[in-house]
């Protein structure tokens, strides 16, 4: 009996060795133990342009929730602009991770007046200070977004065509027509206010004017190009267009 108890307290002393080993010690001796970067971004344009204004770029750590990321930023928060095809350096620091050795969920959103806003997450492993992570993010113009969501709208119309207005299939087809053009104006206002409350404050004032004189004609014509711009509701918004225009392109 006593030879079982002391094989089995031996046992225990082990495991909790191995523990301490595989905890305490990486955590001293491995200096990449919860850290992430630098990371070097660069952003490059789909269809090869080099715009005149530099592109923001929001940096933010999130923890893992299930199969996909919770979307509340927990750190790594950095705001840093740099032009197309030029590099740009986010440092080097310790996350409060639940395991500090797994993989990082880092997402970098990227804003320009011209580009589609997006955001890019990725996973990052430990990595020492001598060996920074180089990623590349690609943007897409945002007329080409707005063509992208024009086209939601085409199947739809064909399929109208195809039957009777009282039928059920019309009707279907009806609803999803509504919904993509209501989606549309939504997408053109969205961009606005986006350039306009989130990435001209990161400039002077200067800079503001310059992008403000470059780009409000250009907004203006997108706004009124697409009457879909003047809904709140996708429900009504067929009948709300065929109205007097409500709501006026405000400006950036």
């Amino acid at each position: 009996m006593k030879d079982y108890k002391c094989k089995t307290a031996l046992q225990f002393y082990c495991v909790l060795l191995a523990c301490f080993l595989t905890t305490s010690c990486t955590t001293v001796f491995d200096k990449a133990h919860g850290y992430r970067g630098p990371i070097v971004v660069t952003i490059e344009t789909e269809d090869g342009s080099v715009p005149e204004f530099p592109f923001l770029i929001k940096s933010a750590y999130s923890e893992s929730c299930g199969h996909s990321s919770c979307g509340i930023d927990f750190g790594y928060k950095y705001f840093k602009t740099a032009y197309a095809n030029e590099p740009i350096t986010f440092p080097r620091e310790r996350l409060d991770l639940l395991q500090p050795n797994a993989y990082a969920s880092i997402e970098f959103t990227v804003t320009h007046p011209n580009y589609h806003h997006r955001g890019f997450p990725r996973g990052f492993a430990p990595t020492d200070a001598d060996d920074p992570i180089h990623i590349t993010f690609t943007v897409k113009p945002f007329a080409e977004q707005m063509n992208k969501v024009a086209g939601w709208a085409t199947g739809p119309k064909q399929d109208m065509q195809n039957f009777t207005p009282d039928s059920r299939e019309y009707k279907k087809a009806d609803i999803r027509y509504r919904q993509a053009r209501f989606n549309l104006g939504k997408t053109i206002k969205r961009h606005i206010t986006v350039i306009k409350t989130m990435y001209l404050p990161h400039f002077s004032k200067r800079m503001q004017q310059r992008v403000i004189e470059k780009y409000q004609p250009i907004f203006r014509a997108w706004y009124y190009g697409v009457p879909e711009t003047d809904c709140w509701n996708k429900m009504t918004c067929q009948e709300h267009i065929l109205k007097p225009r409500e709501a006026e392109y405000e400006g950036l």
